[in-house]
């Protein structure tokens, strides 16, 4: 992949990262992710951004 992307989880731009259900998320915001624990502040902050995945988009 040779262009960024924007983060679901920190809106940056990136070229590194994942994708979860047609959804970017750039790999710092991935490992940060992953090492959070839950009773950490940044959890909740992580579990509200990954909503978005939940979403459902119409395309026309």
């Amino acid at each position: 992949m040779s262009y960024k992307e924007t983060c679901i989880v920190c809106d940056g731009q990136n070229k590194k990262g994942i994708h979860v259900f047609h959804h970017f998320i750039c790999m710092d915001c991935h490992n940060d992710l992953i090492q959070t624990e839950t009773n950490d502040e940044k959890y909740k902050f992580y579990v509200d951004r990954l909503k978005k995945i939940r979403e459902n988009k119409i395309y026309s």
